[in-house]
């Protein structure tokens, strides 16, 4: 019989090396859950498939965009989890640009503004997409150039991870690594990340939180700087005369209650 249970999104907002953005309203849509038992996910167990946007504001999950239904193991233990995300991200929020003092940015706008309260007043919704050629163009060791990345983390075993390497030194931010690998289109990409724990769903005992490997203040990352020719090169814009604000994309993550 399948164990089926409503997973509820929750996320934050956070703070980065560089600047700090606040995200007014923040989404996408899942495409797949997976629970692994190690990092290649060779034996998943499928959560979820199917359709589902799940978005955050400034006050927490919003609603109607906060629950999946989801079948869960009856036995079994995992340690990692994988999700498949459609390559569109809904962002609403503001900042300081990135190296760039007293220049404030608000999504949907190219304008620069002199204050942050303005850049808040400007702040509309706004859709981002990656470039995920570009953004994964160094490969990880296992997928091919343009196909996969990995972020490590500085936690214990995270920047050591059999079969996988990457041009990144350990993140300051975040404990846990996280792996991505798109697919032959630009559409969708998985992301695979621990848990914080081994969950045995073999006891009986139906785990009330499903913590991804996130610190939580790491959860949402969205960053603003001029589109250069670094940000071409990963994939953040596609032209110098694009615009002069850009939002992009960090860590698309989020932690599941289940009720």
């Amino acid at each position: 019989m399948k164990n089926i249970q409503k997973l509820f999104a929750i996320s934050c907002l956070i703070l980065s090396t560089n600047i700090f953005a606040i995200v007014n309203n923040y989404g996408f849509t899942l495409r797949i859950i997976d629970f692994c038992t190690d990092w290649s996910c060779t034996a998943p167990f499928n959560a979820f498939t199917g359709s589902q946007y799940v978005a955050v504001n400034e006050t927490g999950a919003v609603p109607g965009a906060d629950t999946i239904s989801v079948n869960l193991p009856t036995s079994g233990t995992y340690g990692y989890i994988r999700y498949k995300v459609k390559n569109e991200f809904k962002f609403n929020g503001y900042g300081e640009a990135e190296g760039e003092e007293y220049q404030y940015c608000a999504t949907g706008s190219s304008s620069d503004y002199a204050t942050e309260a303005l850049a808040k007043a400007a702040a509309t919704d706004t859709t981002y997409v990656m470039q995920l050629a570009e953004n994964f163009s160094w490969g990880n060791g296992v997928d091919a150039l343009g196909y996969g990345d990995i972020s490590y983390g500085y936690g214990t075993g995270q920047s050591d991870i059999p079969g996988y390497t990457s041009h990144w030194s350990a993140s300051t931010l975040n404990k846990y690594a996280y792996i991505f690998k798109r697919e032959e289109t630009n559409d969708e990409f998985f992301l695979t990340t621990v848990l914080q724990g081994d969950y045995d769903f073999g006891t009986g005992e139906i785990p009330s939180t499903i913590n991804l490997g996130i610190e939580a203040s790491n959860s949402v990352l969205i960053m603003f700087s001029t589109c250069d020719t670094s940000a071409i090169n990963r994939g953040r814009c596609t032209s110098a005369a694009e615009n002069n604000c850009i939002p992009y994309l960090g860590e698309p993550l989020f932690d599941f209650v289940i009720q």
